[in-house]
């Protein structure tokens, strides 16, 4: 799964434009600003990539506890653990063992410590025509630049 998006009642999970970029509740539609890389960190632990490159961290918000706003580096806040659910949904665990969890509308928050229906997503896999033309590119020449095993062939003496 490299592209996905998160839903809540389907409902995408996108960020918020303007001077305050975080992750909100957005519509039913998918947009750019909804569609993330996913970053499989090891461990049952994942990690979330704008289109644009930055990840998606945990951080310190006015009135809320803690929001998810975009980080230019992969530090530990943007590191989140995958708790999946029989019913095939995901809860996202943070570096503060507090869940990523949403309401019906407004801002993203990660402060819950028990994980209820608000704090479990669907993980949409994002076809690649969804995934602008730049950002595959870039995963293409990723995947091609990764060192491949090449097998010796044995060598004969005389």
């Amino acid at each position: 799964m490299a592209h996905v998006a998160l839903t809540l009642d389907g409902r995408y999970l996108q960020m918020r434009g303007g001077p305050e970029r975080r992750l909100d509740v957005g519509t039913g539609e998918l947009e750019p600003r909804g569609v993330f890389e996913r970053c499989d960190l090891g461990h049952g632990r994942i990690a979330l990539r704008t289109l644009d490159g930055r990840y998606l961290a945990t951080g310190p918000d006015t009135g809320h506890g803690y929001g998810i706003y975009p980080a230019e580096e992969l530090t530990p806040a943007a590191a989140f653990e995958e708790v999946l659910w029989p019913d095939g949904r995901v809860s996202l665990r943070s570096c503060h063992l507090t869940y990523v969890g949403a309401g019906p509308q407004g801002p993203v928050t990660v402060n819950l410590v028990e994980p209820g229906v608000t704090e479990r997503f669907s993980l949409v896999p994002v076809p690649a025509p969804n995934v602008p033309e730049q950002r595959r590119r870039i995963g293409a020449a990723v995947q091609s630049s990764a060192p491949r095993a090449t097998s010796a062939s044995p060598s004969s003496s005389a």
